[in-house]
């Protein structure tokens, strides 16, 4: 081991729990030894700086590449165990790879081994920009080949992290660093000094595969190669002349494949790793292509199965990533929005890719699939159980009584024998499935959820129920891990899409705009894609069959993508006949659940035995507006997809219209279930009031045979009733009153027991949600109580005193008390429902039911839903006979209001905008303070009071009033002589802290607690953040060892800048991106990339690349000179209040931030050479309900902590950062030494104390 370097260093031959055995090798970045690592007994690769190059660059570079391996853990990549330091050289730990590298390897080789190292090398790509890594040096000397002949790559020395644009197909990291590389593998892009990106390594990886294949390179080199300092501009160029690959067609595609990784335009290159390694796959099993079904490509509204893989396109990430989180976990919940193609990906996609490649696990996996529905443990059972060699009734025992037994049982099947379990539309546990059924089967999924090999779950479920799901005993703790979202296809995956399934069937587009207007057609319309491919359907069966050409002209004959859906609805309903017709509007409604989502109904249920019904469904169905399915030994019909609700108008306008009708009708279909459960007495028949009611939706909803029959016998009794009545109005002999009262009373006494069966019932629900209910209210309590209790000892340093477990979990707690309780109100709520329908005079069920809808608007209130809050207040009005229950929820808040001194004016303003979206009225004067009992008739809401009086400080408290609330608020005004310029004075009072997002945002991203309310005393807070110029005047008052420590400056991946000073003045580099902005004192800065604030003066941006430490030293400055008395950092509390006002917006204007709102990565069209701040004030709607500004965008600022003594965080996002990280509520802890680009500083202050004139 005597290679030392130039200095003569060498590492010592035993250190830590390592001992060298021998060099690997060495180069001029360092050394390679392989050592034994004594503690674990295993042999490792260790790799040291060379002396020369152990500078803080290098040292950066080093635990750079650490820190880019830790997030990776993937078969392909390179391991890495530790990073540390022996003697001040720093040194990496990473596994011990024996064999040689790619590029010892003799070129060409065959392309089925160039197939099987493209797959491995673009698997660990791809798993590298998927944890945001950029390689940027991908080369042969960087591939190991392991003697398996499995490849890893190595070396992630120039490793670079990126940050994905919101809404690219392929995003380019946002960062401006040096060219590095290595010459002949550095993408033309690179080279030139553009930002590197995914596409980049994919140019790497293609030049690799290219050397592999044909035994060179496919550009002439005008450079040696090697190590790259400076940009070079290449200029596009055609591959050298080269024989073609022999043998069969597998060496053709591969190098049609390769070529498309090396095109000069980044833009025609694979969108990433994880796209090529789709394109890959399609080449295994010898080249051969995947087959496909003969007929048409494209799916319309119905789901792509795994027959048509072959035609299903542009989601190759999302199954590479959904088939690699397989590998390592047991359950995938797949979220997302309705129509973003959730089961297609997964039946097309990741389902035939399991079975196909498997799971690396030994196992041959089958997929068995199935749907919630009504019943759905049922339904899991049915799946499972031929599977296992069980019969149903088995099987159901077994899992009923225990539900570990279903996942014991499978994972016991064989050693080679693998199952992965698909459950498509996992909403359904909400919208149709029978409660105790929806609990007992997510208990036997949390048993499936447990990794094991040969046992997988893949799931799908809609966005808006996914965060239900945790509440659901057996999955509270793995909804989280579990979750995959997709996304909305990309423009470049949409044009995959469109053009790749008439691509495998031979049919090509007449020309690329009308390809354009198809992809720009789905990019922002809810449900897009599958009218899209509706549209693509009928363009396919449209087509041109002499040329094999869809064109232009039978898009327009269509009526447009827009268009097209509707029309085609709306014809197939034109055709039928007018009863049909009617019987058509009545069928869809039914097959639309209350609250508008699909449900699946029977044939017998939807009343197809009547001519009508019968003839309308069977229309529906050729047009695939509906679709059918075998369920048992029964068919159920369904919309074919929730598109439909939102793009096709006609249906839409029915839903609108018939809200009442349906409310009726789904009376009408409890009622006439009751009346058959009760053997059809003549007791549960309905009354004329409510004959009359129902007559209008009969006349318009289909009915079923039952339902028709109820309301025909009502009708019949009523019609005997009043002859009967007529009758013993004439003559009535007592032996008829004695006949006609018994069987009266017979009839009546089978009611009463049915509905006190279901009061009972109901009363059972209610008994036990109460306990939940309280449990759920005393978790939450604590929760709130220990955020509250750390918040203050994080403020004042007080010592910590004993309280609960750690709130996170309480709240967990709470939330689970929260889903059982309302649970079982659903319970006592159906049972209720059941009994008014059977008995509407029963005053005990109407309120029991109004308790029910009380105490669940309670939960929803605390629990954020507030749809099933407005759904429960307004069910709540329709049993509030009398109008005293809207009277006490209406009831007027009442304000008592003093100021100190007495004799401020109050000016009352109220918000009459909708929520997220604020509009505040006209002010109305109160007149002077103090002011007392006054009543607000405009009820509970948002308001903004305004107290103001000469020679005081203006004062604005945004308040958020409950129903029948005594608001009493005491305004200190403090002189305005006593607040320094340029700052607002907030005054005491109270606001919505924290968020109401689902749980994985609101945890792992936001960092936020869960939306509670606060209440902060009165302060001051500047209206700007801190400027350059304000900072310079705190350099200019320094010592000079001291202004030189305080002096901004930084130089990172984030960007880049230093101040200096000069004769004349200061002068300022600004590199937001990928080029420096300079300027000097009096001159501006100017923007290349912006068409408007191009021209901007640099001492009125914000103060940024200053660490915690320096700012402060600078409010220490502002408080002994005397010019901020008291200044300090802002509380979280205070900044947030500041920010919000007091309710619950997630931006300081609203719910809602447009691009010029705020300075942030959409303002300037998220130009690489627009990015920057701004002037401070520069975007007046960034107003906060205080009057702050830039609470949203341009910089972050440094806040003190409302979580952990001594923990340095900011708030208010910056110009770099996307809309979401601008959100109020979102927390970014740092490091306090650290400096960056995009954080500066608020100044806060204490209030001064209101001083009465003399």
């Amino acid at each position: 081991m005597s290679a030392s370097g130039p200095e003569g260093w060498e590492p010592p031959p035993a250190f830590d729990e390592y001992r060298l055995i021998r060099l690997l090798g060495q180069g001029g970045m360092g050394r390679v030894y392989l050592a034994e690592d004594t503690a674990l007994q295993r042999r490792v690769a260790i790799k040291f700086i060379g002396a020369e190059r152990s500078g803080p660059g290098q040292r950066d570079r080093l635990f750079a590449e650490a820190r880019a391996l830790a997030r990776l853990r993937h078969p392909n990549v390179v391991t890495v165990y530790r990073v540390s330091e022996v003697g001040s050289h720093p040194y990496l730990v990473q596994e011990f790879l024996p064999g040689d590298s790619l590029g010892s390897l003799s070129t060409p080789l065959p392309p089925e081994r160039v197939l099987a190292i493209a797959l491995g090398l673009g698997r660990g790509l791809a798993a590298a920009h998927r944890a945001q890594v950029l390689h940027r040096d991908v080369k042969p000397d960087n591939v190991m080949v392991l003697p398996d002949g499995e490849v890893k790559l190595v070396d992630f020395g120039l490793a670079l992290s990126w940050t994905a644009a919101p809404g690219d197909a392929a995003p380019a990291a946002r960062l401006t660093v040096p060219i590095a590389g290595t010459r002949g593998y550095m993408a033309p892009e690179v080279l030139r000094g553009e930002p590197p990106g995914p596409r980049g390594d994919v140019y790497g990886l293609g030049m690799v595969l290219h050397e592999l294949l044909a035994g060179q390179r496919p550009f002439d080199e005008l450079t040696a190669s090697g190590s790259v300092d400076e940009p070079r501009a290449p200029e596009a160029r055609a591959p050298n002349p080269e024989p073609e690959p022999s043998g069969s067609g597998l060496g053709v595609r591969l190098r049609a494949i390769i070529l498309r990784c090396l095109e000069y335009d980044p833009a025609r290159r694979f969108a990433s790793a994880d796209t090529l390694c789709t394109e890959l796959e399609r080449l295994k099993e010898d080249g051969a292509p995947v087959p496909v079904p003969p007929g048409n490509p494209y799916r319309g509204l119905q789901a792509f199965e795994a027959e048509h893989r072959g035609f299903f396109f542009g989601r190759g990430a999302e199954i590479r990533a959904i088939h690699e989180r397989l590998r390592a976990q047991a359950l995938v919940l797949v979220a997302g929005d309705s129509g973003v193609g959730k089961s297609s990906l997964c039946r097309a996609g990741v389902a035939p890719l399991v079975t196909q490649a498997g799971l690396e696990d030994g196992c041959a996996y089958t997929v068995l699939s199935l749907m919630p529905g009504r019943r759905p443990l049922t339904a899991l059972v049915a799946a499972v159980a031929s599977r296992l060699g069980l019969s149903e009734e088995t099987l159901a025992a077994q899992v009923r009584r225990e539900p570990a037994a279903m996942a014991r049982t499978l994972r016991a099947a064989g050693p080679m024998r693998g199952t992965l379990l698909f459950i498509d539309q996992l909403e359904e546990l909400f919208t149709q499935s029978e409660p105790d059924e929806a609990s007992a089967f997510t208990q036997v999924l949390g048993h499936l959820a447990i990794l094991a090999r040969g046992v997988r779950t893949l799931a799908t479920v809609r966005g808006d129920y996914f965060t239900r799901l945790a509440a659901l005993p057996g999955l509270e703790d793995e909804v989280a891990r579990a979750l995959f979202l997709v996304k909305p296809l990309g423009p470049e995956g949409t044009r995959e899409a469109v053009v790749g399934p008439a691509r495998v069937t031979g049919v090509a587009f007449e020309t690329e705009a009308l390809v354009d207007t198809l992809v720009a057609s789905s990019a922002h319309a809810p449900g897009g894609l599958p009218i899209l491919q509706f549209t693509l359907a009928e363009l396919w069966d449209a087509r041109d069959r002499v040329t094999q050409h869809i064109r232009e002209a039978s898009l327009e004959a269509l009526g447009g993508v827009a268009g097209a859906l509707g029309r085609h609805a709306d014809g197939a309903l034109a055709a039928l006949a007018p009863d049909a017709r009617l019987a058509a509007r009545g069928l869809l409604l039914r097959l639309i659940s209350p609250e508008g989502a699909r449900v699946r109904r029977t044939t017998g249920e939807l009343g197809a035995e009547t001519s009508a019904n019968r003839i309308a469904l069977e229309a529906l169905v050729r047009a695939r507006l509906v679709v059918v399915r075998q369920d048992g030994e029964s068919h159920v019909h369904e919309v074919a997809h929730e598109a439909l609700l939102a793009g096709w108008s006609t249906l839409r306008g029915w839903l609108e219209a018939a809200h009442q009708e349906r409310q009726v009708l789904e009376r009408v279909r409890l009622a006439a279930a009751g009346w058959e459960r009760a053997d059809r007495p003549a007791s549960a028949l309905w009354s004329r009031r409510e004959l009359d009611a129902a007559v209008t939706a009969a006349g318009n909803l289909a009915l079923t045979r039952r339902e028709a029959a109820f309301l025909k016998a009502s009708r019949r009794a009523l019609r005997r009733t009043f002859a009967r009545r007529l009758g013993l109005a004439l003559a009535l002999p007592l032996t008829a009153m004695v006949a006609g009262g018994t069987a009266w009373l017979k009839g009546r006494h089978a009611l009463e027991r049915t509905v006190q069966e279901h009061l009972d019932e109901a009363r059972a629900s209610i008994t036990e949600a109460r306990a939940h209910h309280s449990a759920a209210k005393a978790s939450r309590a604590d929760a709130f109580q220990t955020w509250d209790a750390r918040g203050e000892r994080a403020l004042t340093g007080a010592p910590a005193v004993a309280e609960g477990g750690p709130p996170e979990e309480t709240w967990a707690e709470a939330r689970k008390s929260d889903g059982r309780a309302d649970e079982a109100y659903q319970r006592a709520t159906q049972a209720l429902d059941t009994a008014l329908l059977l008995d509407g005079s029963r005053r005990e069920a109407r309120g029991l039911l109004a308790e029910v809808l009380i105490r669940r608007m309670e939960l929803a209130e605390w629990f954020f839903r507030p749809g099933q809050r407005r759904e429960a207040l307004r069910r709540l009005a329709s049993l509030d006979d009398d109008g005293t229950g809207q009277r006490q929820l209406l009831a007027p808040p009442v304000l008592d209001l003093t100021t100190e001194p007495p004799g401020a004016e109050v000016l009352l303003q109220h918000d009459t905008g909708v929520p997220g979206a604020p509009r505040l009225s006209e002010g109305i004067s109160l007149g002077p303070t103090p002011i007392a009992s006054h009543a607000l008739a405009t009820g509970p809401g948002s308001y903004v009071l305004t107290f103001h009086a000469p020679g005081l400080t203006r004062a604005v408290l945004p308040v958020v009033l409950s129903s029948g609330e005594n608001l009493r608020a005491r305004i200190p005004l403090p002189r305005a002589a006593d607040v320094p310029e340029g700052f607002v004075y907030i005054p005491p009072g109270r606001f919505l802290f924290g968020s109401s997002d689902d749980e994985a945002l609101r945890r792992e991203f936001l960092q936020a607690p869960p939306l509670r309310q606060v209440t902060t005393g009165g302060y001051l807070i500047a209206r700007h953040e801190v400027t350059f110029a304000e900072w310079l005047a705190f350099l200019e008052a320094l010592t000079p060892d001291e202004r030189r420590r305080r002096t901004p400056g930084v130089r990172s991946t984030a960007g880049a800048l230093a101040l200096t000073r000069e004769k004349a003045g200061w002068r300022l580099m600004l590199q937001p991106t990928q080029h420096p902005l300079y300027a000097s004192s009096g001159e501006p800065i100017r923007y290349p990339g912006r068409a408007h604030r191009a021209v901007q003066d640099w001492l009125r941006f914000p103060i940024s690349a200053i660490s915690l430490e320096d700012a402060r030293a600078y409010l220490a400055w502002l408080d002994r000179s005397g010019r901020v008395p008291g200044a300090r950092l802002c509380s979280e509390y205070e900044w947030e209040r500041a920010a919000r006002g007091a309710d619950a917006r997630l931006f300081p204007m609203g719910d809602l931030l447009a691009p010029d709102d705020a300075n942030f990565d959409e303002t300037y069209g998220r130009q690489p050479l627009g990015f920057g701040p701004d002037e401070v004030g520069a975007h007046p709607a960034s107003a906060s309900p205080f009057g702050v500004m830039d609470l949203a965008g341009n910089v972050i600022e440094w806040v003190r902590s409302v979580r952990e003594p001594g923990e340095a965080v900011a708030r208010g996002g910056s110009w770099y950062y996307d809309r979401i990280s601008n959100r109020s509520n979102s927390r970014m802890p740092n490091e306090p030494s650290s400096r960056d680009i995009r954080i500066g500083l608020r100044v806060c202050a204490p209030a001064p104390v209101p001083r009465h004139a003399p």
